[in-house]
């Protein structure tokens, strides 16, 4: 008899998107196996803690959590402490050494693996780097229905300086074209209206099995399913988006004419120490002129080592330029782990924020900007949550959790509702609507 078999489970997820994944994948194997899940540590049999290292701030989250849960253990000690993810295969063997109350800990490679080791009631696994879980038995976590995710790729094969992902996460392991439709499947089937299509690198899908970039093929066969409204593309690698793919997202109704590029940085001298393309420009000038209605979000590093003020202010100008509808902005986290790490002329931390808020008040002109030019458009919005009698949706330029909203009034509207709308105003990064008429 399986004694573990209605234990409770409180699974802490930490981190992006991709971990949300790979939570909801183990949690499906949790409910498979008997367990129970429960969102109340205080009352969990288990406590799973699935952990980020990306930047010292998602380790110092990691950190503080495991913590937590050891403070609960001390005093519950039947209770189970178990940590995976990112940060066992930061820290490997010096995770027992760190952190001696927890039960046991995997990597990323071993994830898949955690509910049978959990049976064995204390484990400590290796840390290999491995490929992903393609499990399509999901068991939905978020509270953002009908919106979810898809991992398409586990890995990297990039060598950019700054990042640690190959290290966390090893080398570029697509899934299969079946593999992922068949998750896309159940999930529709589940309730699911938008999948965005997620990796460390989505736009490489497919080179490692199919001997070339597939992302184009797999987005044609999702979007061949029943009632899936949506299709949104997001982490992908500039030099690797293809004529191919942006065709084939304009000539499907239900792929959204929008892209998330992180493109870092736009100095040659800061990419070519980034080990990024130093090209950037001219991809994203490409692909605006010959789909200039796509909508492009991206993502900027200031203070990156050697970072000159005639590097930064050519970064300026480019976002001026206002190419992107969104952007994110971070500021550079200095890593042991990243190639980065030893380089001289590291910028100090307050001149790194001064440039952040830069470029924030740059692109909130640019958000002003292109609202205004919204006013009196109408548009198909995904009803995601009412409040004081107002709802914040989203339309097909706006990437769950990440972008902004357009707030209408609450008027026989329900959660995961599609619904027409005319945008009237805007009020800073949200937009103002109310609903079509006719």
């Amino acid at each position: 008899m399986n004694i573990l078999k209605n234990q409770k489970v409180a699974i802490i997820t930490l981190g992006c998107s991709k971990n949300t994944v790979e939570s909801e994948s183990v949690a499906g194997l949790f409910v498979k196996d008997g367990f129970l899940l429960t969102n109340d540590i205080n009352c969990a049999d288990i406590i799973l803690i699935h952990t980020c290292s990306f930047i010292l701030d998602a380790q110092l989250e990691s950190q503080s959590q495991i913590e937590r849960a050891c403070l609960i253990k001390q005093k519950n000690q039947n209770l189970k402490v178990f940590v995976s993810g990112c940060l066992p295969q930061l820290l490997k063997e010096s995770m027992l050494k760190k952190y001696p109350l927890i039960d046991g800990y995997v990597g990323t490679g071993s994830f898949g693996n955690i509910v049978h080791l959990i049976k064995k009631n204390k484990f400590f696994a290796d840390t290999q780097c491995a490929g992903g879980m393609n499990d399509s038995r999901r068991r939905i976590l978020s509270d953002n229905l009908p919106t979810t995710y898809i991992k398409i790729a586990e890995g990297c094969n990039h060598k950019c300086s700054f990042c640690i992902i190959p290290k966390l996460r090893g080398k570029y392991k697509s899934r299969t074209i079946k593999s992922v439709v068949d998750e896309a499947k159940a999930l529709v089937d589940f309730g699911i209206k938008e999948i965005n299509i997620i990796a460390q690198d989505t736009t490489t899908y497919g080179t490692d099995i199919y001997g070339k970039p597939r992302l184009d093929k797999l987005l044609q066969e999702i979007s061949k399913i029943n009632n899936l409204k949506w299709i949104r593309l997001l982490y992908s690698y500039p030099s690797t988006v293809t004529s191919s793919l942006l065709e084939t997202i304009y000539e499907h109704d239900n792929i959204c004419n929008y892209i998330d590029i992180p493109v870092q940085h736009i100095s040659k001298n800061i990419l070519t120490d980034m080990n990024r393309p130093v090209n950037t420009r001219k991809i994203i000038e490409n692909i605006k002129k010959k789909f200039p209605n796509i909508f492009l979000r991206t993502s900027l590093i200031t203070g990156f080592p050697n970072e000159t003020k005639k590097d930064f202010a050519e970064l300026e100008e480019f976002v001026k330029e206002n190419w992107f509808e969104h952007i994110g902005i971070f500021g550079y986290s200095d890593q042991k782990a990243a190639g980065s790490f030893k380089f001289n002329n590291k910028i100090d931390k307050d001149i790194i924020e001064q440039r952040k808020q830069i470029l924030a008040n740059i692109q909130f002109n640019n958000v002003i900007k292109n609202n205004s030019k919204k006013i009196g458009q109408n548009f198909e919005v995904l009803i995601e949550s009412i409040d004081n009698k107002k709802a914040y949706c989203r339309a097909y330029f706006q990437a769950p959790e990440i972008d902004n909203n357009i707030i209408i009034n609450v008027n026989n509207l329900k959660v995961g509702d599609f619904k027409k709308i005319t945008v009237t105003g805007f009020k800073d990064y949200d937009l103002v609507g109310k609903q079509c008429t006719i």
